[in-house]
């Protein structure tokens, strides 16, 4: 079980920034669009896991 929440830690930490990166590279993309993803990021995980919670 400790193996799969620190699995589940590593991929949320290299999911956001490479998320933001992407957003930041894509053509006519910015850095302030990037950070405004990061900041939306931990947001979208929230509601993902209150939903998740909903449905058990």
């Amino acid at each position: 079980m400790f193996a799969m929440l620190a699995l589940g830690g590593d991929i949320g930490c290299m999911a956001g920034p490479t998320l933001a990166g992407m957003v930041s590279g894509i053509p006519g993309g910015s850095l302030k669009t990037g950070i405004l993803i990061c900041v939306i990021f931990p947001v979208l995980l929230l509601l993902g896991i209150i939903l998740c919670r909903k449905t058990d």
